[in-house]
């Protein structure tokens, strides 16, 4: 989101007061009643009442706005837009005391006499190729609704029975309305189901469609599916409908959110379906449509990519630098315990930004420098030869963003654990047998990682509190 975004104090209180529970369904995410809160089916750590949360693993917590800039990686205008209806043309609910509401039955809006205003939205203004839009409407898979004129993408089950709606705003100017239809199963979502053996996964309908007609030949023998939401439902359903498959190409949008999104279906692909291969696909541009603008001559929404992952890059080429200057003579514990002293003794002079960057870019940078030694050393006693420059970038493909939550004490007290269960290794003597320098190695990897996820934390998570710090004190509003 270019630019600055004002927001009124009324307009960031509604935000802040809206119901997470009516606001995670409506995504399709599944909760889970954990007395008299909800868990997050997708993370058990979430819980969510009213308009609050609390992450039981991380000691966090607070309102609408910030869960959503955690959970979906958003800036703060992103949070508060999302919240107020900018995404899917409507407000969420406000947090109310009373039970639970009766779900509504799924209907589908009816349908108008024809699909002119469809079709001239989903092929000019979208570009999509005509005969893909006619093969999903000659299956009633799209159709215009009579009322608003909405473009309307169905979802049927197995069985041929509707299931799920996704409307779609035809109108050309201003923010397009979207948003599924209530009683939607999110189980369903719009879909196309080949005898191949891949699976593609979008974001929405249009990316779908906008994909199948950059990689129109053959395009019947795959399958494909619109999420039409941010929870793992139709991918996994599609996977249990398409017994066949066996790889999955994950094909979201090419900015952080998607790029987060993208780890999390990956997780849930391999607790599911442990047997399929999983691999990510990204779009040049910020998605498929705009990649298929770009082909047709109009200007596209550029790509953004994760400011985490390119934090970890960066990081990861200077740590490189520092741990090939280290005399491999000093990976030992005695090395690993003086920089991880230097680190506390910096913290206790504060805990500004700078303070922060002087202790995790210093003897931070240094102790994880001394790891990746003794990591070389031991795996070449195991016989793997890797030199620091390998394990290090094996180190940063470990990175997810998606996990990278937590605040300064839990960064710190996850950095402490991954320190003991080092030093726990040279208890008495240094390693002698192979598992337990596999051990060592092991844990050094931690210790690593944690090092790295304190530098992002530093560079990243701290200056968005530090430039959004008005939002803790409308949370307390609340």
């Amino acid at each position: 989101m270019a630019g600055f975004v004002y927001f009124t104090d009324e307009q960031k209180q509604r935000a802040n007061e809206v119901d997470l529970e009516d606001f995670l369904s409506r995504q399709g995410e599944k909760l889970l009643r954990s007395g008299r809160e909800k868990r997050l089916q997708s993370d058990h750590s979430i819980t969510v009442r009213g308009n609050r949360w609390y992450d039981h693993a991380a000691g966090t917590g607070g309102c609408a706005i910030d869960f959503v800039q955690m959970h979906y990686n958003s800036t703060f205008p992103e949070a508060v837009t999302l919240l107020l209806g900018g995404e899917q043309g409507q407000a969420y609910r406000t947090s109310e005391p009373e039970g639970e509401k009766e779900p509504k039955p799924f209907a589908l809006p009816e349908a108008n006499q024809d699909m002119r205003r469809a079709y001239a939205y989903l092929t000019k203004s979208r570009c999509l190729d005509r005969e893909v839009v006619s093969a999903f409407a000659g299956k009633k898979m799209i159709y215009e609704d009579a009322k608003y004129h909405n473009v309307v993408f169905v979802g049927y089950d197995a069985d041929g029975t509707a299931r799920h709606a996704h409307k779609r705003g035809s109108h050309t100017k201003g923010e397009a309305f979207k948003g599924n239809v209530d009683g939607s199963d999110p189980r369903y979502s719009f879909r196309h189901l080949g005898k191949g053996n891949t699976v593609y996964v979008f974001e929405a309908p249009i990316d779908m469609l906008s994909f199948i007609t950059l990689h129109k030949k053959g395009w019947q023998e795959n399958s494909y599916v619109a999420l039409s939401g941010i929870s793992a439902h139709a991918m996994l359903q599609a996977l249990k409908d398409s017994p066949q498959a066996g790889t999955v190409v994950l094909c979201l949008d090419h900015d952080p959110a998607g790029i987060e999104n993208s780890y999390r279906l990956a997780d849930a692909v391999k607790e599911q379906r442990p047997d399929v291969r999983v691999r990510m696909l990204q779009p040049v541009n910020k998605d498929w449509n705009e990649d298929l603008k770009a082909q047709n001559g109009m200007e596209p929404i550029p790509a953004k990519e994760h400011p985490g992952i390119a934090e970890c890059r960066a990081w990861c080429g200077t740590l490189k630098e520092v741990a090939e200057s280290i005399d491999p003579r000093h990976a030992t514990a005695e090395s690993l315990k003086r920089y991880h002293y230097g680190i506390y003794q910096t913290l206790q002079k504060g805990t500004s930004p700078e303070q922060l960057e002087d202790a995790f870019d210093g003897d931070g940078l240094l102790l994880a420098g001394i790891a990746v030694r003794i990591m070389e050393k031991y795996g070449k006693e195991l016989g793997r030869e890797a030199a620091p420059g390998q394990i290090i970038d094996n180190l940063c493909g470990r990175y997810r963003p998606h996990k990278d939550r937590g605040n300064l004490k839990s960064r710190l007290t996850d950095m402490q654990d991954a320190f003991e269960s080092v030093m726990a290794c040279f208890a008495g003597t240094e390693p002698g047998t192979d598992e337990e320098k596999e051990t060592l190695v092991k844990k050094c990897v931690g210790l690593t990682m944690e090092c790295i996820r304190a530098h992002i934390f530093v560079a990243e998570k701290l200056q968005a509190q530090k430039q959004e710090g008005g939002i803790k004190q409308i949370c307390s509003q609340s």
